[in-house]
């Protein structure tokens, strides 16, 4: 029990402090490292919606997020977490960007691009995460 709270409590500083700016606006009121449970009391996105909960690869967890109004503006959202940490934000908002935008921290990679549904795909991933390491340093490399 003690290695399992002191491996949590790493992985906490570990992604907990991955927060960049430009994280924290890319989805609502959620950042990498939070668990699902705080995922889902604390994402506001603009409008009513239902939430799915699958398994991921491995023991990884994934909970979905599909608006149920057009308005809304975040139409989809997923939440990938590995260790029950969050690792991995994708989603998908209903207003458009013109242009590829990658940003990069140390910790995290934030992409925000034109999505082929329409609207804008925005995808926010832990460098550090062994699940997600080889697409955030693909991702990386894009950055300005």
């Amino acid at each position: 029990m003690r290695l399992l709270a002191s491996s949590l409590l790493a992985l906490t500083l570990l992604f907990g402090g991955a927060c960049t700016r430009d994280e924290k606006e890319a989805v609502p009121n959620v950042r990498l490292g939070m668990a699902p449970r705080d995922v889902r009391e604390r994402f506001r996105p603009g409008g009513e919606g239902s939430w799915q909960t699958a398994l991921g690869s491995g023991d990884d967890t994934v909970l979905e997020w599909t608006a149920r109004d057009a308005e809304s503006p975040v139409a989809e959202a997923r939440f990938e977490f590995h260790l029950g940490m969050l690792v991995a934000i994708r989603a998908r908002l209903n207003e458009s960007v013109s242009r590829e935008d990658v940003s990069t921290t140390p910790k995290t990679v934030t992409s925000r691009g034109p999505a082929r549904e329409g609207g804008t795909s925005v995808t926010v991933l832990a460098r550090d995460c062994p699940t997600h390491k080889d697409e955030a340093e693909s991702l990386a490399s894009k950055a300005h």
